[in-house]
């Protein structure tokens, strides 16, 4: 029962009622897979032989450059699909090295186990074209953000204007992420956000900012 209340918390299985689950799971065969802190889950370049999901602890992936330098990607969240988008298709191997930052487990499930799994429930279906979508959007928008010529001001503006709510913003799932959004360094964002605080344009509210100055945030 203990897996079947992580399980829920997961993207996958996203509003899926938890006897679902269980019979979603039933005849299938799974593996919990557990890592130690520091220790090297995958190499960019290993087969990607399943479904993988965190379930508990702090995963990062990252990738060697040529001349040796180590460019950290991003945090895997609990509850994230590991790889979705290389389960299937011609080049079934991971894009980047995965480490475990603390005690951590994962959810494993064989491709052909996977498919069973998915032919068993209509959401299933949903949640992971969802995320496979949703992983491809990020992308095209990282591109873009990578190759047009606004400055970094302009670009957190254009993203306040379009993902805030309520009069306030949040940086979802996290300040890194974003960030990785803008292909710039994380320091290089957490300065053009003070220099907003400075303005009058954002005030910090724990977690969150409220939007002070609309006008002159759209005019950036």
């Amino acid at each position: 029962m203990d897996i079947i209340k992580k399980l829920e918390k997961t993207k996958l299985f996203k509003n899926i009622d938890t006897k679902i689950i269980e019979k979603i799971l039933e005849n299938i065969g799974y593996t919990i897979l557990k890592y130690e802190k520091g220790e090297t889950i995958v190499f960019r370049g290993d087969e990607v032989e399943g479904l993988y999901i965190a379930l508990s602890g702090e995963l990062f992936s990252e990738m060697a450059g040529e001349k040796g330098e180590i460019k950290k990607i991003e945090d895997i969240l609990e509850g994230s699909i590991i790889a979705s988008a290389f389960i299937f298709g011609n080049n079934s191997k991971f894009p980047v090295d995965l480490i475990s930052r603390t005690e951590s487990e994962i959810f494993f499930v064989e491709k052909h186990e996977f498919l069973k799994m998915l032919q068993k429930d209509e959401n299933l279906i949903k949640n992971i074209l969802d995320e496979i979508s949703n992983k491809a959007q990020f992308l095209s928008a990282k591109i873009w953000h990578g190759v047009n010529n606004k400055t970094i001001g302009k670009k957190l503006a254009d993203y306040i204007l379009k993902n805030m709510e309520d009069g306030e913003i949040k940086f979802k799932p996290s300040l890194n992420e974003v960030a990785n959004l803008f292909n710039i360094a994380r320091p290089s964002l957490s300065r053009v956000i003070i220099s907003f605080i400075d303005e009058g344009i954002l005030e910090r509210d724990g977690r969150k900012y409220k939007i002070k100055n609309l006008e002159k945030l759209k005019n950036i």
